[in-house]
């Protein structure tokens, strides 16, 4: 049985931006041509599950805060988040969450018409708990609290997955970097999480990722995985997406605590660094994870996505994960 590889999610754009933090909006035009050409160019690397590129986001919140009613990017406040001096600005949520214009579904059939059958395109979806934390409530009578928010996050997202799934997707992928952010949050955070997963409308192979932060390559969160393990054990996941070969501890020690059944991709390449890793160094961070998993449960992948790095260091790396999977 050989490995498997996988892209965590976000791809570059093709053109060199000033501020990956804040893309220019695109049209839809130009959404449909970047999508078609980040689905070939991933594919053509060789790898087997690839994503629509997300690099039309003007950021992995900002593209759903924009397209929907009761957000504002009027006078925006700077949040700050973690520790590690990140912050931004923030939407102001000023009316009822309602209307969404995401059109994730239409983004992911035109990725799925644009690569080849043979490999597999997942629906990337940024996850609730990441939209209420980047939202600054002002309407606290509609929305008394925090978990009451973000389960409307949730709410609206759930009907354009669930337009994917009719149109033949079958993998969706949750991004919940956040609950590193704060962890006191994430039990709930999780069992609303959860809450969506089970009001889909049929059973779909379900993806998780959770990191530290990636803004401008860096981790900004510093959350062991294993004092999430709570949180973890409340969404019923597949593939569960983690970093590892960065961490200052042992990330499998999750593992002991909790008796996960799915398939783990794990971060072998760094996406923060511009150094290209050898095949026998994603062999040798690769090697911990065969003591708590057989090779067919294991995916090889990044520790994040790669919207923040120049094409050219992209397309280095995801070839080696390529090259690695065949090798190893």
């Amino acid at each position: 049985m050989s490995l498997r590889n996988t892209v965590v999610g976000s791809y570059p754009r093709p053109e060199k931006l000033e501020d990956t933090m804040k893309r220019p909006v695109m049209n839809r035009n130009e959404v449909d041509e970047y999508i078609k050409w980040a689905a070939k160019d991933q594919a053509d690397l060789g790898l087997e599950t690839i994503t629509d590129g997300e690099g039309y986001r003007e950021n992995m919140y900002y593209f759903y805060q924009k397209r929907i009613d009761g957000v504002s990017f009027e006078n925006m406040p700077k949040v700050t988040f973690g520790t590690a001096g990140f912050g931004i600005e923030c939407p102001r949520i000023i009316g009822e969450l309602k209307n969404p214009r995401f059109e994730i579904a239409r983004n992911w059939k035109i990725a799925r018409d644009a690569a080849p059958e043979n490999v597999a395109v997942k629906l990337t979806v940024t996850g609730p708990h990441v939209l209420y934390r980047f939202s600054v409530n002002e309407r606290e009578d509609l929305y008394p609290d925090a978990p009451s928010l973000c389960r409307a996050w949730a709410n609206v997202l759930k009907d354009e997955i669930a337009a994917a799934i009719e149109l033949g997707c079958e993998h969706v992928q949750f991004d919940e970097p956040m609950w590193t952010e704060s962890p006191e949050e994430s039990v709930w955070a999780a069992e609303i999480l959860a809450e969506l997963i089970e009001g889909l409308p049929k059973k779909v192979r379900i993806g998780l990722h959770v990191c530290g932060g990636n803004p401008r390559r860096k981790r900004v969160y510093f959350t062991k995985y294993t004092d999430l393990a709570e949180a973890f054990k409340r969404v019923p996941v597949d593939e569960l997406m983690l970093e590892h070969c960065t961490l200052s501890y042992n990330m499998l020690e999750l593992f002991d605590t909790w008796d996960f059944k799915g398939d783990l991709a794990i971060g072998v390449i760094d996406q923060r660094s511009d150094e290209l890793e050898s095949v026998e160094e994603i062999g040798k961070r690769l090697e911990p994870a065969l003591a708590y998993f057989p090779k067919d449960r294991l995916i090889l992948t990044s520790e994040c996505g790669f919207g923040h790095v120049p094409i050219e260091v992209t397309h280095a790396k995801l070839k080696r994960l390529v090259e690695a999977t065949k090798l190893l």
